[in-house]
């Protein structure tokens, strides 16, 4: 198992915003979780409390309480804490109506408003995890993968791994694995129990990635003993491990090369009370970049490198205005303080305009001298660090998407039993075509042999008179520029 590291670091955020600590049992509840969207394909879209505008969803978007899902002709993953896992099928909505914690137990509530949806849960003792369909709420009181069909006019569950315990007007059935319960609405019987359907495209789909993810995770739990779920399959699938002295066994991303650099492909966003909040344009960039640190090794390049500290935060940079005054940041070496110059500073300090911010352009970075003159900034309340927060905030309000719901033409149950749609016709949109091995087909760049593939344009990078550019890696994932060498997949533990 991963060695932790002896010096725990607390890494903040510019505002010093963190998930707080859970609710005492008995006390009003935290609704302070956050749950990551890691997988997209075709049209998702997404929205905050079914009151604002309907935005593009894109991987590695946090998702907390009270926001909504939709898919027209693509798919949808999100991924909580605990290792559960929600797969959306083509035209479906779903809310993520609660997100809570008590005493430490995570309680979540979903509701799948229409279309077709399936659920991974594997719950610690003191869990609860709950789905909403129609009339019927499903409580699976162990370890269990279900799958929902909500209709205009009625909803079916049908278990295929564990148990699961079915309320609906006032009756609690129990339904065991191969079952499928369905109701009309309206109905006043006791609906219909019966054998599962045989299983589609969708349930295929399912069933392979789920295969994927667990593999992904148990090998990336011999390098990394973490408490939580969400993002470790990524680092199996998009990068390998290295030894680096001092700290013990660190991630590196395939493909990437000498112009790359931590925290340049993706963007800023503001999701409530959270402070500027960092969307990786990269496929794994979910762990990386809201737990541990990085380091810079001259035998290696960029090193992700784990802490024993595993609390989320909004980006684990340390921001710096420079020169011009414009807000810069750093990625943070897992083992400093908030207080000083950032150790990392002079190797990669991206930056952009605040036009740039709100209107998500390509970051730069600047290297070496052209760093020379930059100042960490030590206070929330600094001017250029607040225009910062605002343009982030700009930035998550970008103009409207069609609204999922106004080409919603839902499709009616036929009479009995459940029917096996996918979501095809649900909204009058088709099943996309099954693709394998799709774990790694999520709207990115990736490479044939599935490492992320940086983008043809590399990253602009400012000093000591030179310019550079990311690499792609070769088809066997390994890691091009110099940095690492190798085409067969990324390193291995001794």
């Amino acid at each position: 198992m991963f060695r932790r590291i002896l010096t725990s670091v607390a890494l903040l955020s510019a505002f010093g915003l963190f998930v707080a600590a859970p609710a005492a049992r008995g006390a009003e509840l935290s609704h302070v979780r956050i749950v990551r969207l890691s997988y997209t394909a075709g049209d998702v879209q997404w929205r905050v409390d079914g009151g604002s505008s309907w935005q593009k969803a894109v991987v590695n978007t946090p998702l907390r309480e009270g926001m909504e899902l939709a898919t027209r002709d693509g798919r949808a993953e999100v991924e909580f804490e605990n290792g559960a896992i929600a797969w959306m099928a083509s035209n479906t909505v779903m809310e993520l109506s609660q997100l809570a914690l008590d005493d430490g137990a995570k309680l979540s509530l979903l509701t799948v408003m229409q279309g077709t949806a399936t659920f991974y849960v594997n719950p610690d003792r003191d869990d609860s995890f709950a789905v909403q369909a129609g009339q019927l709420q499903i409580h699976p009181p162990g370890k269990a993968r279900f799958r929902v069909d909500v209709f205009d006019d009625g909803a079916s569950v049908s278990v295929m791994r564990g148990t699961a315990d079915v309320d609906s007007r006032d009756t609690t059935f129990h339904v065991n694995s191969k079952r499928t319960l369905a109701f009309h609405s309206g109905e006043v019987s006791d609906g219909l129990l019966e054998a599962n359907p045989h299983g589609d495209a969708w349930d295929r789909w399912v069933s392979d990635r789920d295969s994927a993810v667990e593999g992904a995770r148990a090998n990336t739990s011999n390098y990394l003993d973490s408490p939580f779920g969400y993002g470790l399959a990524d680092l199996s699938f998009y990068g390998g491990w290295v030894n680096l002295p001092g700290y013990g066994y660190g991630w590196q991303p395939y493909g990437v090369g000498l112009g790359w650099s931590p925290f340049y492909n993706g963007y800023w966003s503001n999701f409530g009370g959270f402070g500027p909040t960092w969307v990786s344009a990269e496929p794994w960039g979910w762990v990386p970049y809201h737990y541990g640190g990085w380091v810079f090794s001259p035998g290696y390049g960029w090193v992700w490198a784990p802490t024993n500290s595993f609390v989320w935060s909004p980006a684990t940079v340390a921001f710096v205005r420079t020169p011009t005054g414009t807000i810069g940041w750093v990625p943070r070496n897992p083992r400093e303080t908030t207080a000083g110059t950032p150790v990392n500073m002079s190797r990669a300090l991206v930056t952009n305009s605040a036009e740039g911010i709100a209107s998500r352009s390509a970051n730069s970075i600047l290297r070496g001298s052209a760093t020379a003159g930059s100042r960490p900034v030590s206070e929330a309340g600094d001017a250029a660090l607040v225009r910062f927060s605002q343009q982030a905030t700009l930035a998550a309000q970008s103009p409207a998407a069609a609204a999922p719901r106004s080409f919603v033409a839902a499709q009616r149950m036929p009479a009995g039993g459940a029917p096996r749609n996918a979501g095809a016709g649900l909204l009058g949109g088709a099943v996309p075509r099954y693709q394998a091995p799709s774990i790694f087909h999520s709207g990115h760049g990736t490479t044939p042999g599935g490492g992320f593939s940086a983008p043809v344009t590399g990253p602009s990078v400012s000093g000591n008179s030179h310019t550079s550019s990311a690499t792609t890696s070769p088809a066997g994932g390994g890691h091009s520029g110099g940095a690492i060498s190798g085409g067969g997949g990324g390193h291995g533990k001794p």
